[in-house]
């Protein structure tokens, strides 16, 4: 069964000698090895039953690390980190020849981030090196939010899980690709928003062109093993239904299946999402309902993640 600890020190040990450790950030806790060790790397791919041709985002402890990884640092990308670094930014930026493939599922970028939970900076700064470190679940179910989480993922797992508590922001990163010849583009929402990046930027972002450069991409991501259904009309048939369970944004009806309110606030609802569809997911319902956002900049993560949070299997 997987160790939940708060021993830094021995986390970094675990990391140096090519195991794996989950770790918490300010997002979601990210399943961590060392990103200079393909061995370590391969065995995040199968622990998490991730396909290889999804890149891995590489966390760094700060800037200056940046420049070990990435073949160029443009004045673009520098404004960007000196505005949002540590923080819930990855960017993706050419590859230096030395990073391990494997890492950037053969392309030639990588994805970087410097994250700002106080115990995944500890972590960096002990380990000394880059830490790839993909959200602590099986791909495709819902990230992980707390230790909690990661060991119910994993629970035949002999994994170790620094606990670094509830994550705050509680959504994924937003990313942001800056490569030759190309313009800025978002190629994940977050929490960080497109007029704050562009604001910092100083130039439009443009939309993914469709090629998977960095994770969370596919149509059906973040999803619970309950079938989950978004609604903006309410469904009051539903709300008879003893086995349908609920996620409001604000003022709800009464219902007879369980229910958590989010509020209405788009970062105290971010925060918890993820953690009300564990709670749900885990009493073998019939259906999540879920209530759709106002249509807002605010919430744009959210609907991405909802939206494929409710994405059929094909």
């Amino acid at each position: 069964m997987p160790l939940i600890t708060q021993d830094i020190a021995l986390c970094a040990q675990h990391l140096r000698d090519g195991h794996l450790v989950a770790m918490p950030t300010e997002t979601v806790y990210g399943l961590a090895a060392n990103a200079q060790q393909e061995s370590a790397v391969r065995q995040v791919f199968a622990l998490k039953g991730r396909p290889s041709t999804n890149p891995l985002i590489v966390h760094l402890h700060d800037a200056e690390q940046a420049s070990q990884w990435a073949a160029d640092i443009t004045p673009q990308a520098k404004r960007l980190m000196a505005a949002f670094w540590p923080g819930p930014l990855t960017l993706v930026l050419p590859a230096r020849d030395d990073v391990l493939r494997c890492v950037t599922a053969g392309q030639n970028s990588v994805a970087l981030r410097v994250p700002a939970h106080p115990m995944a900076q500890k972590l960096l700064r002990t380990f000394g090196g880059g830490l790839v470190a993909p959200s602590a679940n099986r791909y495709m179910s819902i990230s992980p939010t707390s230790a909690g989480h990661v060991a119910k993922q994993f629970a035949e797992s002999e994994l170790t899980i620094l606990d670094g508590g509830p994550c705050q922001v509680g959504l994924e990163s937003s990313i942001v690709s800056l490569l030759p010849g190309d313009c800025p583009r978002l190629l994940r929402r977050g929490m960080l928003g497109r007029m704050r990046l562009q604001e910092a930027l100083g130039e439009a972002l443009e939309e993914s062109a469709g090629d998977v450069r960095a994770p969370g991409q596919h149509h059906r991501h973040y999803a619970p093993t309950t079938q989950a259904q978004g609604f903006s009309q309410v469904p009051t048939a539903a709300l008879e239904g003893k086995a349908n369970g609920w996620i409001w944004c604000g003022q709800a009806p009464s219902s007879q299946g369980p229910a958590i309110n989010l509020g209405a606030d788009p970062e105290q609802y971010a925060a918890g999402f993820y953690a009300a569809l564990y709670q749900l997911d885990a009493l073998g319902l019939q259906c999540i309902y879920i209530q759709t956002p106002p249509q807002q900049e605010a919430w744009a993560a959210v609907h991405d993640r909802l939206t494929r949070a409710c994405h059929s299997i094909t």
